[in-house]
């Protein structure tokens, strides 16, 4: 019974032996989620329509697209649509290997909006809860929804709940748990190439290029955008770590500096530009997700910690130099891409006690000098 629960994958005892609970109450799980919706379940070659669950946050969405056309071409038949709300829903809404994006955390929002919301697109037959590390109260919410096939891991317990189980290869970085998920579903090999998908329009792309040329960007040196802000509460490297890069930057010369950002994130950058003591142009919420995505290719390089504007960057295709979250495992979210640098020590699982520690081994100047190995190679500033 156990077997199906993995305990390498767990970084706390506790929500192990959680995990181990709800296989001994397995047959509970399967009989209420029977009676929540008690239609037939289908092979996947039967399903019409599908709807996407997980951690929507950017870079968690990111992941999934390399992959959507593989899961359009495997499964022909059925429509797929996306839970995700702002931001994350702006670099989903054009993807044309869906076939929409319903702009709500499912999970989170009252039980009848969700039925509401979705009730007005159709009637569901299926759906993917793709997250690996905390998929439980997804595939609680599905089966309250009545969704009678339901897709997920199985390594992290509550398999009760899941119709269709994946089996999960731990560890691999992020982008590839996705892409055997399709496998798995489809049948068929996916494509190696894992890189972010983002499909801007002509509005996105006009929005880009008036923003270069309203920062005076035009003509010059090679740009470097650093961003420095992250929505994660440890093993973020400090602002002042990015403030000192910034400034050894500078003294180098030989490149333009810009800080960017959401428009909350317009005090820090600040803090930051303040503390690097630079005058450079801060761009703090001026351009949508998608409009980012066309920004920034003009640019030199990125300079990023391990959030949703590198994901963003190697959807660009522009060199991105990033600092590693301590606290996560270190193969699941390090390099996939060829174009991004992990300068973080080979350390993971770090406690936020020790992580300043850790940080001091990141010197500013190894940093500068991956940045300017990029600069030297870039092409001068459209």
């Amino acid at each position: 019974m156990f077997s199906r629960v993995n305990r390498t994958a767990f970084q706390k005892p506790a929500n192990y032996w959680l995990a181990c609970a709800s296989e001994l109450i397995r047959p509970a799980l399967v009989g209420w989620a029977w009676a929540s919706c008690p239609s037939a379940r289908t092979p996947p070659t039967a399903w019409r329509r599908g709807l996407l669950v997980g951690s929507n946050h950017i870079g968690d969405c990111l992941y999934l697209t390399p992959s959507f056309a593989a899961l359009r071409a495997g499964l022909p038949d059925c429509e797929w649509f996306i839970a995700a709300p702002p931001p994350a829903c702006e670099v989903l809404e054009t993807n044309p290997h869906l076939r929409g994006c319903v702009r709500l955390d499912v999970t989170t929002v009252p039980l009848a909006q969700a039925r509401a919301e979705l009730a007005a697109i159709g009637p569901f037959d299926a759906a993917i809860s793709y997250s690996h590390t905390r998929a439980w109260p997804h595939l609680l919410r599905l089966a309250r929804l009545g969704i009678p096939n339901r897709a997920g891991y199985i390594h992290k317990g509550f398999s009760g709940l899941v119709t269709h189980p994946i089996a999960l290869r731990h560890p691999q970085p992020f982008p590839f748990y996705f892409r055997d998920l399709v496998s798995q579903l489809t049948g068929r090999p996916v494509p190696a190439p894992v890189r972010p998908q983002v499909f801007p329009t002509g509005a996105d792309r006009q929005a880009a290029a008036e923003c270069w040329e309203r920062l005076g960007l035009a003509s010059g040196p090679p740009v470097v955008m650093c961003f420095c802000t992250s929505r994660q509460p440890t093993g973020v490297w400090p602002l002042a770590k990015f403030a000192e890069t910034l400034r050894l930057l500078a003294a180098r010369g030989g490149c333009q500096i810009l800080l960017g950002g959401s428009a909350g994130d317009r005090v820090a950058l600040e803090r930051v530009r303040t503390l690097a003591g630079l005058t450079c142009p801060v761009v703090a919420g001026d351009l949508s997700l998608r409009a980012l995505v066309c920004f920034l290719p003009r640019c030199a390089a990125v300079l990023a910690p391990d959030t949703g504007t590198r994901h963003l960057a190697n959807a660009a295709g522009v060199p991105v130099v990033f600092v590693r979250n301590l606290y996560v495992n270190r193969v699941e979210s390090g390099v996939y891409c060829p174009t991004e640098l992990d300068v973080a020590p080979p350390v993971e699982f770090v406690p936020p006690a020790e992580q300043a520690h850790w940080f001091d081994q990141i010197q500013p100047t190894t940093v500068v000098d991956a940045l300017m190995k990029f600069i030297r190679c870039a092409r001068p500033s459209p």
